[in-house]
């Protein structure tokens, strides 16, 4: 592109920063914590320390915010990025006019809710094939909680919680339908496939219908049915994305078992080995 053409050429800083909002956890988790600091801030000073305590760099310039967060090298500019309600006169009118009853230490956010099991565990069916892949792959992780420990939830912390949420849906997808082996997982996702087509076709014959009915006509019936079928192939795509997910993961998975379970081994061999060496010595 030459030069002369540069002048014409334009940034939607609008559409970018929403387009970032959607794709980055950075832009969302930001926004939350900034909502979290006006909450708990008494002050403009607090509201700015509250953010530095979060890990938040908090820069001001031509009287507009910005803030960054490691390992980030991206500025937000908050007003540009989430609206006129986080411009520096809104955020101290927010703070100093709104939700009055503040904690007067502000805590960090905790996670302590407590797990309930139906039933009795001895009575309980131990898991095989890739339920039991899937609950030892959250035992090395340890993504279980013990004995219900609060835990300040950082912004990786909520990027892991978002995984380990990924891995519960998987979970229980596999549990509903009792899938075990990879050859079970690939003829229920074609099922799903199977199932999301007829939803398809079903939708086009509604639209079709619709299109062909008079404008005096009441359509609310019709409408009403294509949302629901609509919702209908949001639940079975998702299904099928999560049959993707399990497939792709799952190797990866034993892979990652496997290598934990030689290093194990290794760690074994290397303590036996210095036992004999002190026996040895002696």
């Amino acid at each position: 592109m030459k030069k002369d053409q540069y002048k014409n050429y334009k940034v939607n800083f609008d559409k970018y920063y929403e387009s970032a909002i959607q794709k980055s956890s950075y832009y969302t988790f930001a926004k939350e914590d900034i909502d979290y600091a006006i909450k708990q801030a008494w002050s403009y000073k607090q509201f700015v320390n509250i953010l530095n305590n979060m890990g938040y760099f908090v820069n001001i310039r031509a009287g507009k915010i910005s803030i960054r967060r490691e390992p980030y090298k991206r500025n937000i500019r908050i007003e540009r990025a989430f609206g006129e309600e986080y411009s520096l006169e809104r955020i101290e009118y927010r703070i100093l006019y709104t939700n009055p009853e503040k904690e007067v230490y502000p805590k960090p956010q905790t996670w302590n809710t407590k797990l309930k099991y139906k039933g009795t565990l001895k009575t309980k069916p131990k898991a095989k094939g890739l339920k039991a892949l899937y609950l030892y792959y959250c035992y090395l992780l340890k993504v279980f909680p013990k004995k219900n420990m609060q835990h300040k939830l950082t912004p990786e912390m909520r990027e892991a919680v978002k995984k380990m949420d990924e891995y519960s849906e998987q979970t229980r997808l596999l549990c509903k339908y009792n899938i075990t082996t990879l050859c079970e997982l690939n003829t229920r996702k074609n099922d799903f496939k199977e199932e999301l087509q007829a939803l398809i076709n079903e939708r086009k014959k509604l639209y079709y219908t619709r299109d062909k009915m008079p404008e005096n006509q009441n359509k609310e019936e019709i409408l009403n049915d294509i949302i629901a079928i609509g919702e209908k192939i949001t639940k079975v795509r998702k299904k099928i994305k999560l049959c993707d997910n399990i497939e792709k993961q799952s190797l990866e998975k034993l892979a990652q078992i496997k290598a934990f379970e030689e290093r194990q081994k290794q760690e074994k061999e290397q303590k036996k080995s210095k036992k004999k060496d002190r026996r040895y010595e002696r």
